[in-house]
């Protein structure tokens, strides 16, 4: 045998095993949908497949597919009417959530958000510090002075009681440095603009500390309202328990499933099998 005849041999070969698969598949694929035909019109073959009972198959099929439409029709309402009341109860908790967190906030502002920085001293809006190290200071009452100094300049962050903190900017290079260890230096303009948004921050503060405890009340008081204020889920809720009812009570289902069942009794007189709903 030559080289070619034995390559064709080996493609006819291959053809055939690819040919015996698909035969296969086709074999499986037809097992099943027979297995499955049989299962939905049991009885003998003839029942199952011959065109003499083609009449009885259609009835069972269409009475079977409108309740299956009646069903659809019904889960799709109740889908709806559960997706109304999610969407109401999300809203009520949302509001809730976000008046206890305002609520939490008043009762404990915290520093705040960061408002600047110049150097170590860094500004919130509701406290100062002179440097990463040093304590908060808290800007209700604060005074931020500016003191020109030969080398450094300082800014003296006073509270009311009389304590505070100072924060320092040289603005001349120190002559004993080591130049490679030299620090920024700051111009005395930015050192006093900051002062300025300091006092203006501790100005604020006052104004929002006068009115903390009024704003806090009122907000207690949106916050009770809302947990109470539950009328939009509650009526959302009536609605989801209406379609229910009503998909229970409805006429057309109980028709579908009467038409149903007198087909399945009428295939089950015939075959002496009952079918699948």
């Amino acid at each position: 045998m030559t080289v070619r005849q034995n390559v064709n041999e080996q493609d006819r070969e291959e053809d055939m095993v690819e040919a015996l698969r698909v035969l296969v598949l086709v074999m499986l694929g037809a097992g099943g949908w027979a297995a499955w035909k049989r299962s939905l019109f049991p009885g003998t073959w003839a029942h199952t497949f011959h065109r003499a009972y083609d009449e009885e198959r259609a009835l069972l099929a269409q009475a079977r597919k409108e309740l299956s439409t009646v069903d659809k029709d019904q889960r799709q309402t109740e889908k709806k009417a559960a997706g109304h009341v999610k969407a109401e109860r999300e809203k009520h908790e949302q509001r809730v959530r976000r008046l206890e967190r305002e609520v939490a906030h008043l009762q404990d502002p915290g520093r705040g958000a960061e408002l600047g920085r110049l150097g170590g001293l860094v500004l919130y809006e509701h406290m100062v510090t002179a440097s990463p190290e040093a304590r908060l200071l808290p800007l209700n009452g604060l005074r931020a002075r500016f003191d020109r100094g030969d080398r450094v300049h300082s800014l003296y962050l006073t509270k009311p009681d009389g304590g505070g903190d100072r924060a320092k900017f040289p603005h001349s290079p120190d002559p004993a440095a080591d130049p490679e260890n030299s620090v920024r230096l700051f111009d005395e303009e930015e050192v006093r603009d900051f002062k300025m948004k300091i006092n203006e921050a501790a100005a604020q503060e006052k104004t929002f500390r006068a009115g903390l405890a009024e704003q806090l009340a009122g907000k207690r008081e949106e916050l009770d309202e809302a947990r109470k204020d539950t009328a939009r889920l509650k009526a959302a809720e009536q609605s989801q328990a209406d379609v229910r009812d009503r998909n229970r009570t409805r006429p057309r289902r109980k028709e579908a499933l009467a038409e149903l069942t007198a087909a399945r009794n009428q295939w089950q007189d015939l075959t002496g099998r009952r079918p699948p709903r």
